[in-house]
């Protein structure tokens, strides 16, 4: 089991994984427009098609649209990122033994629900930490991945939030990522708050609604 487009290339026959589903739709197409699979597991639903093409900025777009099909028509999707593959339904099959459970709690969790993609841009203020720049460094990070700066914005989406997690960067004025998980058809109600609340010294950009990608484990490990 591997993921990465390289294994297109070997020549061998293989298979490219889209997403694990629940409630998945019949008759959609691949990145390649080909017809998807679904292989029920227990609970499960594997979706999968073609090998996937070279890695390009095209393929990769394919690809997602494919998994936003797939995720608009299901009740819930674990998305696959791009370049998943398995030797053959067996293969996949047998990568996942032994995770149902888990996977079946991530499906719970994203099951009705949509995910909205915040970026948070500027400069946290200093704060001194004890210790040396290891230390601090540490303590910086922990920081950017709490956010207290962003309560007022968690305040004003209240319940809109079903799940939160935040991706600290090191990248110079991109602070994290944050991503959150609302009910499906709320994106507007969402978009609107966002815009609204206050969020000073930070900006904030918010896009979505997308499937679930920073809530799904990784499938194919």
């Amino acid at each position: 089991m591997r993921s990465g487009s390289a294994v297109a290339r070997t020549g061998r026959k293989v298979i490219g994984v889209y997403a694990i589903a629940l409630g998945a739709a019949r008759g959609l197409s691949g990145a390649r427009g080909e017809p998807l699979r679904v292989i029920a597991r227990d609970d499960l639903e594997l979706v999968c098609g073609d090998a996937p093409p070279e890695l390009s900025a095209d393929a990769v777009r394919a690809h997602e649209a494919a998994v936003r099909r797939i995720a608009e028509a299901a009740q819930a999707c674990l998305p696959a990122r791009f370049g998943s593959t398995a030797r053959d339904e067996a293969s996949l099959v047998e990568a996942i033994a032994g995770r149902e459970t888990e996977l079946a709690e991530a499906l719970r969790l994203v099951r009705g629900r949509e995910q909205m993609t915040l970026r948070v841009y500027g400069t946290l203020p200093s704060l001194r930490a004890p210790g040396g720049p290891g230390t601090r460094y540490l303590h910086g990070r922990r920081r950017a991945r709490a956010l207290p700066e962003l309560e007022p914005l968690r305040t004003a989406l209240g319940d809109l939030i079903r799940a939160e997690r935040v991706e600290a960067h090191a990248e110079p004025g991109l602070v994290a990522s944050v991503y959150h998980l609302i009910d499906r058809g709320r994106s507007a109600q969402y978009l609107r708050a966002v815009e609204n609340a206050p969020s000073e010294p930070l900006r904030i950009s918010a896009t979505g609604p997308w499937p679930a990608w920073s809530f799904a484990p990784e499938l194919l490990p």
